[in-house]
């Protein structure tokens, strides 16, 4: 039973490392505590918020425009192919199904393989 009750002096030094560890800790939130922090006005905030929106907005028109120049391209791209030559509007088709199918099953088979 005395050997039990006997205190180690490698745990005293963990003991003192653990307690001195502890006041340091207790002397940097103090610190960061006794810091003056400054938080902006209400104004500063909505300025911010305005200004990210108007953002925003900017780059979705500039997407949208692309998006608009890029359909009517297409599109007037597809028309002629049409109406000038139909056998280059078939073989493109064609080609467009063939490749959605393949992709399909590529995916389909990669998914099944992933599991």
């Amino acid at each position: 039973m005395t050997d039990r009750n006997r205190i180690s002096p490698n745990d005293d030094r963990l003991d003192n490392e653990f307690f001195e560890t502890i006041s340091q800790l207790n002397e940097g939130l103090e610190k960061l505590d006794s810091l003056d922090t400054y938080s902006p006005g209400e104004p500063w905030f909505e300025k911010m918020v305005l200004s990210q929106q108007e953002q925003i907005q900017k780059k979705h028109r500039r997407e949208l425009g692309w998006f608009i120049l890029s359909a009517m391209l297409i599109l007037s791209a597809v028309i002629f192919t049409l109406v000038e030559v139909p056998q280059l509007f078939i073989i493109l088709q064609v080609a467009a199904v063939a490749v959605t199918v393949i992709y399909s099953y590529k995916g389909a088979r990669k998914q099944v393989d992933g599991r």
